[in-house]
């Protein structure tokens, strides 16, 4: 898994096609639109705001901190998924750090956004297409969550909701995805 994958996406700027830096993964069992995956170590600029109904309140803030606003003043590059999950009373929003950075290397944020390094874990993964509502999120929750129950698999993390094109996407054309942490049980 040392190679990051590249994801096709509209360029905002009006230039055509460009690219993005997607989290790469190992996929260790897959069924239909579920997917156990393995991931190595990563980076996410995240930063913790108020919960909303279409938990977007944080991208602003993280974007933010990739279009400079850090302590080198340097642009990073837009990064796929965004990922948001609950966490105390808070909604958490990160960015993906492309593995050109490590923790030593990577800017040091300005503002709300932190940066926190996720350990090397399984994610039980769903894979869907639609709009940012929450009935489709909750809708696909329950198919990986009866999924994993069936399989006698358990979460280690609350629900991670994972995007990776922008909103001006229609919906049939938007990647989303469920994912929990779950446990390794080979590992231990």
């Amino acid at each position: 898994m040392a190679n990051e994958s590249w994801f096709l996406r509209y360029s905002e700027e009006g230039e055509g096609m460009a690219f993005f830096v997607t989290i790469d993964y190992e996929v260790v069992k897959k069924e239909g639109n579920i997917e156990i995956r393995k991931y190595d170590a990563f980076l996410l600029a995240s930063t913790k705001t108020r919960k909303n109904p279409s938990r977007d309140t944080g991208f602003s803030n993280v974007y933010g901190y990739i279009s400079g606003n850090n302590d080198q003043k340097k642009k990073l590059s837009m990064t796929t998924p965004v990922v948001t999950y609950e966490e105390e009373n808070a909604l958490v929003t990160g960015f993906y750090v492309s593995r050109k950075f490590t923790r030593d290397t990577v800017p040091k944020p300005e503002g709300d956004v932190f940066i926190h390094e996720l350990e090397p874990s399984l994610y039980a993964v769903i894979r869907f297409r639609g709009t940012w509502k929450n009935e489709n999120f909750d809708k696909h929750d329950k198919i990986l969550l009866k999924y994993l129950k069936s399989q006698g698999i358990e979460t280690t993390s609350p629900r991670l909701i994972m995007r990776y094109q922008p909103p001006f996407i229609p919906g049939f054309l938007r990647r989303n995805e469920v994912a929990y942490r779950i446990e390794d049980k080979d590992s231990e």
